[in-house]
């Protein structure tokens, strides 16, 4: 991407904030769906998740011209909400019927207002360094 910083620019912006924020919704939703492993593991989900948002941050800074501000209340919200939505969803069984499509389709837009409301976060400047050279960030 840093050898053509075209990549980097204009509406490529904003699908390098969906692309994040894609990848973290989706690794918050799966970790709290685990509870026995990060038990096993001696983890809270939400603690390891965050810790890795921050690494991925600030790695992420040394070529996105943007990171996601994690500490916004608004993206804490939005991840439980759509935690909230996908365990609800998943308590709907398989023989639920058509009232049970319609929940699960109901609980799918929700998720994608969520997912709406989650990327209309700002975003936080970041100065890629002059030295293309990837550093670990722990």
């Amino acid at each position: 991407m840093r050898a053509d910083p075209k990549l980097l620019t204009g509406l490529n912006r904003l699908w390098i904030k969906f692309f994040v924020l894609s990848v973290y919704a989706t690794m918050y939703v799966r970790d709290h769906a685990r509870p026995a492993f990060h038990a096993a593991l001696g983890l809270d989900p939400t603690d390891y998740d965050y810790r890795v948002f921050r690494i991925c941050s600030e790695i992420s800074k040394q070529v996105f011209p943007l990171t996601v501000d994690i500490d916004h209340p608004t993206f804490r919200a939005c991840l439980e909400d759509m935690w909230d939505a996908v365990r609800q969803m998943s308590a709907i069984g398989p023989k639920a019927g058509l009232l049970g499509l319609i929940k699960k389709a109901g609980l799918g837009a929700r998720i994608a207002a969520t997912f709406v409301r989650l990327y209309l976060v700002p975003v936080q400047q970041s100065r890629t360094p002059a030295l293309v050279r990837l550093v670990p960030a722990w």
